[in-house]
């Protein structure tokens, strides 16, 4: 008889830990500038200003924020400040299926006639093996395990495979890092972000390289090469910075100030302002890995810790709705963007960057509606059906 898991054989009980309404509504602002980066058209008419745009093409980066803020919270909620798992594997596996699962399937449906349509025009065609091929892993968040030459269905998806595999990996590792002394984990935090700045780094040397490279400098190259071919693991540093931060946070043992938080999230907000302002139009992978996710992880934290006016009203009821939507947003934006622009094409011929303002409002207010009569009542009936058998169960035993 296999050995349970000390997890299983006696799980904390729900943490008493106050919800992190600003994170929540940061989620919004996040799925914002992806959307952002996808609908704006630099060379398109009507053109916008010259910051907006390089805001707006800076748009891509704030998945880090993503993994970064689902490290974080997933500590926060799971796990004990020395020690120890909330609830059970079933329990937390449960949850996370519910979580992505029932707009992720819609959002496949939506997407299904993009995707026979660029099933019929690929170019080499596509084999029925392929597409087959293409489904499973799209259908198992295993598609971003494949080299991405290739568009899949619902281009959106690829970061919930690398989510789906933090989550695999998340209660053995989450509760490693538990047992850690808080000065190991700020060294596991920077060493994190300095593993995942150094394929960045990696590749800003590859152009340097003589033509016959040596031996340390093909593994130069090999390494710079990785996250092009394995999304996921690549990934993994920030979505374990996020972790210890989250760990760090709950055993802080002084709260600190608040006008302090707020003071330094202002700064922090008018730095990567002027960072994207101020450097060239998409933030190259260096900046991005080893400038922008220290400046995400600290505005996470300035968040969680508390600031003034409602964590600067991102922990408003308003944003912290919109926060709660921005799954939606992010998954079905894309789809919503390509049938706007068929739909523009044959009848109405508006620019496209009207095209893209007029839709942003509509995608928010569908998300809005999906999140409250799609998103909420799925995920509560999934995680009630799981309760429900586990009772059946344990009632059968007796």
């Amino acid at each position: 008889m296999p050995r349970p898991s000390p997890m299983n054989l006696s799980p904390l009980p729900a943490l008493r830990r106050p919800p992190l309404h600003a994170c929540t509504g940061l989620r919004f602002f996040a799925a914002l500038g992806v959307v952002a980066y996808h609908f704006y058209c630099p060379p398109c008419e009507p053109s916008g200003p010259s910051f907006l745009a390089n805001l707006f093409q800076a748009g891509f980066t704030t998945v880090s924020l993503f993994f970064i803020l689902s490290g974080f919270i997933l500590a926060y909620n799971y796990l004990g400040e020395r020690g120890g798992f909330v609830g059970t594997l079933g329990d937390f596996y449960r949850a996370r299926f519910a979580r992505i699962y029932p707009i992720y399937l819609l959002a496949l449906v939506v997407d299904l006639p993009l995707f026979v349509h660029w099933i019929r025009q690929a170019n080499p065609a596509a084999t029925p093996g392929e597409v087959a091929h293409i489904s499973v892993t799209t259908l198992t968040l295993t598609q971003s395990w494949l080299e991405l030459g290739r568009p899949t269905w619902n281009n959106m998806a690829w970061t919930l495979s690398a989510e789906a595999f933090f989550y695999a990996l998340f209660p053995f590792l989450g509760l490693w890092l538990s047992r850690q002394r808080s000065g190991r984990l700020v060294f596991i935090a920077v060493g994190a972000w300095l593993l995942g700045a150094s394929f960045a780094v990696a590749a800003e040397l590859v152009p340097t390289l003589a033509a016959d490279a040596s031996l340390v400098e093909r593994g130069l190259y090999t390494w710079s090469q990785l996250p092009l071919q394995l999304i996921p693991p690549t990934r993994l540093p920030e979505f374990v910075l996020g972790m210890c931060l989250g760990l760090l946070f709950c055993r802080r043992t002084t709260p600190g100030s608040e006008s302090r938080r707020t003071v330094a999230l202002f700064g922090t907000f008018g730095v990567l302002i002027a960072l994207l302002l101020w450097l060239p139009p998409k933030p190259s992978p260096l900046v991005q890995m080893g400038v922008l996710v220290p400046l995400f992880a600290l505005i996470i934290w300035l968040l969680a810790g508390g600031v003034a006016w409602q964590g600067l009203k991102l922990g408003s009821r308003p944003l912290v709705l919109l926060g709660g939507a921005s799954y939606a947003l992010y998954l079905l934006h894309g789809s919503m963007m390509n049938y706007a622009l068929a739909l523009n094409t044959r009848s109405l011929s508006l620019p496209h960057n009207a095209v893209a303002l007029l839709l942003v409002p509509v995608a928010v207010a569908v998300s809005i509606l999906l999140f409250h009569r799609l998103e909420e009542p799925a995920r509560g009936w999934l995680r009630h059906m799981g309760r429900s058998r586990r009772l059946a169960k344990t009632e059968g035993v007796r």
